[in-house]
């Protein structure tokens, strides 16, 4: 331990003997550090931290698959009751779903969002309030009854001030009296990694608040609910799967329609992050980004590496010195390795510093629409403690392994007769620092190409056509079932609104219609067309479904191709009509025209006939496959949240105003809410959102490691021309020119540089084919991209070789021989 302090000390007092070096070293590996534990900090919070409840290793989300299906779909009410009653496989299952609700507290009326759960979801998951009391064990089960609140932390504090007081009291929730019973703890925010709750109500309280989904309760169609289970001691996902194949089999007899092929499916809950079905996704993502920003830190270690060598041979007459004083070769690699870890140590620190920077950025970025979503949840955590503190030590070992070997191998008569003369470094080591150097720039490439090549995928996704206009539209939702509306009220509403606007100065047409495009929220319909719909065999098709005005298709720029618009005269006693999209008439009726088929939406359900066809467009993410969709009137098929469309002349943002005035004037107490411009939407919003992460996050990585390599460039020829100034001087005296001597120290630099931008090109072209999956629109030959980022490597390069080089043409030859 003394030994130890002594070393500690000495190293200490040299590093502050070369402030230049340590404050390059320090900022270099922090940069490195930082890098690798802010996306760990990301991932961390989106995927590997466990919910804070109790024993949460032993939850596992529980759903169904059908044989068609390519993703788990969510279980309906009276399914999680069935599946609940296996008690050999499960200790309890609990159910919940997110949605708004119109909650007045103080005469202030305001949109929340509420988590409706299941009644013994605050017992199973172990959650104890911090006021006042959860659910009472026989409440949240009787349809209609119970309507009690329990407040999340963050709301308390936000709406009531955090005042105790409130517990007891009644507020008015979609015009029902309901009573705040409790709070639940701070560190809770939901059972949606990226959803957080306002609230949290009993499920059975969904008639009272939507009297139109009054029966979801009962439907086994209505698979609108997430299942969290707990296994019990020692049972495994696959025993539970064979414990439910009866139950499985049993309700597809008895439920054909919306059950036949279905069977459950049980996922630990990290693993169903975000969603059930995306792992596999999420771990190609996860691997790819450690990947890179590991190659930022490889670089930082490279270049302090460089940077300690050359301190090091800067050192050689010392270390000979203390070697004939009888040091041994392990204590000379033990000091030096100390200096290395204690330079690691404060690059840990200004990593970790630089991450919870990096880290406050993310979490400061906002999403247009009023869903309450925790993107990054990046609060500190001991992982992320840990994980910077092994790699700051696992870096200053790997930074300082080699330089402390190169330097011990000090030949003691050589370095003493040399005395106070540089340029005792050898042959060898100029060689393992000239590898450095290339392996930087090669690995710099390689961040840069991913970079362009993520840069490029963002402005492909950019310019996709996504079958909606994003220009001149500004949209804003509305949810009339907060209010108590009936669907007579509702769509008298909706007509009366979109003609005010249309009469407005600057409006070119609006409209009212279910759901944004490429929103949060969807609806699913099953699809039986006609002549099948009552054959057992036949199967059964699943499309996306949206209600809309007549005038939606122009003001939200999608044209319909064949047949016609909606018109007036679908009305709720006319004829059911639809518009459907080219992938729902190539899937359902193949080479034949659409316009005038049939379909069902249930086997029992009133023909619906197509009127028209509309190009295939993007409806839930940019990535996804060609998806089946259908347009209903809204008048015949009627939706109390809805959004209106509003195509404009100029700015979408000088008619807020305007239109929240119309809609005062309709209803003053309704609440609006989502209002941004489709644009926003696009850009900052659902649509672009992953790509545009993508392409910040490896754009600052390509960014990083171009420093850091040029830093690398600089230091080696820099150091390079400090023990060539005799060579340098003997040529200047001998009548070199100084272009002679900048082509020298250039060619080195750039000697280098080329080596390591043709390696980097090569390793480009093999990462790409991992990151195919990840990237849209972009070709593994993408020549621009390469050709544009090895011009900047290279460009950065010659200016970091410049500046030393333009120092070497400077040398006084008579000065330099004579420190010689």
């Amino acid at each position: 331990m003394e030994n130890l302090l002594k070393d500690l000390r000495y190293a200490l007092r040299m590093l502050l003997k070369s402030p230049g070096f340590t404050v390059v070293a320090v900022l270099a590996l922090g940069l490195g550090i930082g890098a690798n534990t802010a996306i760990f900090s990301v991932f961390n919070g989106m995927l590997w931290r466990p919910l804070p409840v109790k024993d949460p290793q032993q939850l596992v989300v529980v759903a169904s698959k059908g044989t068609i299906a390519d993703f788990p779909n969510n279980l309906s009410y009276p399914d999680f009751l069935d599946y609940r009653e296996l008690k050999t496989v499960f200790t309890d299952l609990v159910a919940y779903a997110p949605s708004p609700v119109n909650i007045g507290a103080d005469g202030r009326p305001e949109r929340a969002w509420a988590e409706m759960v299941s009644g013994n979801y605050f017992s199973m998951l172990g959650i104890a309030a911090v006021r006042g009391r959860t659910f009472a064990p026989d409440e949240g089960w009787v349809l209609g009854k119970d309507p009690v609140i329990v407040l999340s932390y963050k709301y308390w504090q936000k709406r009531f001030g955090g005042d105790a007081k409130v517990i007891g009291t009644t507020v008015t929730m979609n015009q029902h009296a309901f009573t705040i019973i409790g709070v639940a703890p701070a560190n809770y925010r939901g059972a949606y990694y990226f959803l957080e709750p306002d609230m949290y109500l009993p499920l059975t309280v969904v008639g009272l608040l939507q009297p139109d989904s009054a029966d979801m309760l009962t439907q086994r169609g209505a698979a609108n609910l997430r299942v969290l289970g707990r296994l019990q001691p020692g049972v495994t996902s696959a025993q539970a799967l064979a414990a439910a194949k009866p139950t499985d089999q049993r309700l597809a007899q008895e439920f054909p329609d919306t059950h036949k092929g279905m069977a459950l499916v049980v996922i630990p809950e990290l693993e169903a992050r975000p969603e059930p079905g995306l792992g596999g996704f999420m771990s190609t993502a996860t691997a790819v980004f450690m990947a890179l920003v590991g190659l930022v830190l490889l670089i930082a270690c490279a270049n302090v590496a460089n940077l300690i060598l050359a301190r090091a041979n800067g050192r050689r007459k010392e270390l000979a010195t203390r070697t004939a004083l009888g040091a041994s070769r392990w204590r000379m690699v033990r000091q030096l390795l100390t200096e290395s870890a204690l330079l690691a140590l404060c690059g840990g620190i200004v990593g970790l510093a630089f991450a919870r920077w990096a880290a406050w950025g993310l979490m400061s970025i906002q999403i247009p629409g009023d869903l309450p979503l925790k993107l990054f949840d990046l609060r500190m955590d001991w992982r992320i403690f840990a994980f910077s503190f092994v790699i700051a030590l696992a870096t200053g070992v790997v930074a300082g392994l080699v330089p402390a070997l190169q330097a011990s191998r000090t030949d003691i008569a050589e370095t003493l007769k040399a005395g106070g003369r540089s340029g005792g470094a050898s042959a060898g080591h100029h060689r393992f620092r000239n590898t450095l150097v290339v392996g930087q720039v090669a690995v710099s490439l390689l961040l840069l190409a991913c970079a362009g090549f993520f840069v490029r995928s963002f402005q492909n996704s950019a310019r996709e056509d996504m079958g909606f206009r994003q220009d001149h539209t500004l949209m804003m939702s509305l949810d009339l079932g907060l209010q108590g509306y009936k669907e007579e009220r509702g769509q008298q509403f909706y007509k009366q609104l979109s003609e005010r606007v249309k009469s407005l100065p600057g409006v070119r047409d609006a409209a009212i219609t279910s759901y944004i495009p490429m929103g949060y929220e969807n609806s699913l319909a099953n699809i039986y067309p006609e002549g099948e719909a009552i054959a057992e065999k036949a199967q059964i098709q699943d499309a996306f479904i949206d209600m809309a005005q007549p005038a939606y298709f122009r003001a939200a720029g999608t044209p319909v191709i064949a047949g016609r618009e909606f018109t007036d005269a679908d009305t709720a006693t006319s004829p059911k009509v639809a518009i459907v999209n080219e992938t729902f008439a190539r899937k359902i009726w193949p080479g034949l025209d659409p316009v005038g088929k049939v379909f069902r939406t249930a086997k029992d359900g009133p023909p619906i006939q197509v009127v028209g066809m509309t190009r295939t467009g993007k409806y839930l993410y940019l990535y996804e496959p060609p998806q089946l969709f259908v347009y209903f009137p809204m008048a015949q098929r009627y939706s109390n949240v809805a959004a209106l469309i509003v195509y404009t002349q100029d700015d979408p943002q000088q008619l807020v105003g305007p239109v929240r005035e119309q809609i005062r004037q309709l209803d003053a107490g309704l609440p609006v809410y989502g209002i941004t411009t489709m644009e926003a939407h696009v850009k900052y919003g659902k649509p672009l959102l992953p790509a545009r992460l993508g392409a910040m996050l490896v754009g600052a990585f390509g960014l990083l490691g171009l420093v850091l390599a040029s830093v690398g460039v600089y230091g080696v020829v820099s150091y390079s021309v400090s023990q060539r100034t005799q060579e340098i001087g003997i040529r200047t005296a001998m009548g070199a020119q100084p272009f002679n001597v900048l082509a020298m120290v250039l060619r080195q630099g750039m000697t280098m540089a080329g080596i390591g931008t043709a390696v980097g090109i090569v390793l480009a072209f093999l990462l790409f084919r991992g990151l195919h999956s990840m990237l849209y629109g972009v070709k593994s030959t993408d020549l621009v991209t390469l050709f544009s980022v090895s011009a900047l490597l290279l460009g950065v390069a010659l200016v970091a070789s410049y500046i030393p080089a333009l120092r070497a043409t400077r040398v006084d030859p008579v000065v330099a021989l004579r420190e010689q």
